[in-house]
């Protein structure tokens, strides 16, 4: 009966809802949503949610010559015994990598970098060095071993931010929901947000065209249980001679894509959503599409430079207004 009778009394109580922003967290701004039983334990949960992504930050943080991710790209052809954390993103990008035939590569960061210094001195890359770094790429990057050592072959640099970033928003998320007393959780860093729980958010996806905050959105979206993330051509890469070119670079071409101006990723989990919208950013439009429908529970919206909208077969199930 004492149990009955608190599990009434749980039910017929009105939950707590935690909702904080933290600034500067993975490099954007992070909310962390939270409804528990109580204040308490919401705060106790949110408190969780921090604590992995703190933890996770000193894994992965590429500006930080101390974290673990730094420390291994600093020992080249050396076999170095890693966290599972960096080695199931390692072995997440391998996965990427292979299945998007080379639409996804950690290695873009080394032409990412070229066209930031192109855009220093005012004038497209070197065609030659384009296509030297690009062909680099067509080999592994790095070995995992089966005894959890990795074998880095890379020497130009390599970025994990395309799957990091979800990954540590997947584990903070998770983190909180395991918390006692706790009903519904939302992690949000920057616009890759993941969700636990029966309750859904709605989310506004922004034209990827323009930097207006004002600008309407091109959709809107119901996440429920799962993980949305968006990559755009809008906020982020260069200016060279007047012409502005796209942050997101084809690792195929070395060239800034230029057919699709944004896409959003609706995925069971963060780090797929993340990895999948840098695909569908590259990939065109079709294939894009069609790569999706091959992952469970997947959907995607692309917005065309020219403003015309592509959706999948499984959008309008997986969403509402």
């Amino acid at each position: 009966m004492k149990s009955s009778l608190t599990g009434l009394l749980r039910g017929l109580r009105p939950p707590a809802l935690v909702r904080s922003v933290y600034e500067h967290l993975l490099g954007t701004e992070v909310e962390v949503q939270v409804v528990a039983d109580t204040r308490a334990l919401g705060e106790a949960a949110e408190g969780a949610a921090l604590d992995e992504i703190r933890r996770l930050t000193a894994v992965f943080n590429r500006f930080d010559p101390d974290s673990e991710l730094r420390r291994w790209l600093a020992q080249p052809g050396e076999r170095v015994l890693l966290s599972p954390d960096l080695r199931e993103v390692l072995a997440l990008a391998d996965h990427w990598r292979v299945r998007s035939g080379g639409a996804f590569h950690p290695g873009a960061d080394a032409l990412g970098a070229v066209w930031e210094e192109a855009a220093r001195a005012d004038q497209r890359p070197d065609h030659a060095l384009l296509e030297r770094l690009v062909h680099d790429l067509h080999a592994d990057p790095w070995t995992l071993h089966p005894d959890g050592h990795a074998t880095l072959h890379a020497t130009s640099p390599l970025g994990l931010n395309a799957l990091a970033k979800g990954y540590i928003v997947d584990r903070a998320a998770e983190a909180a929901a395991r918390s006692p007393g706790v009903r519904q959780v939302l992690v949000n860093a920057g616009g890759d947000l993941r969700t636990v729980g029966p309750r859904g958010v709605a989310v506004s996806v922004a034209d990827p065209r323009t930097r207006r905050d004002d600008a309407p959105p091109v959709a809107r979206v119901r996440v429920q249980g799962g993980a949305l993330a968006s990559s755009g051509t809008a906020h982020r890469g260069v200016e060279i001679a007047g012409q502005w070119y796209s942050h997101v670079i084809d690792p195929r071409t070395g060239q800034p894509v230029t057919g699709t101006a944004g896409a959003t990723v609706l995925a069971p989990d963060c780090a797929t959503a993340d990895a999948l919208a840098t695909v569908v950013g590259v990939l065109p439009p079709a294939d894009a599409l069609a790569l999706v429908e091959t992952q469970p529970s997947s959907a995607a919206l692309l917005v065309l430079q020219d403003g015309q909208t592509r959706v999948g077969t499984r959008w309008p199930a997986l969403t509402s207004s």
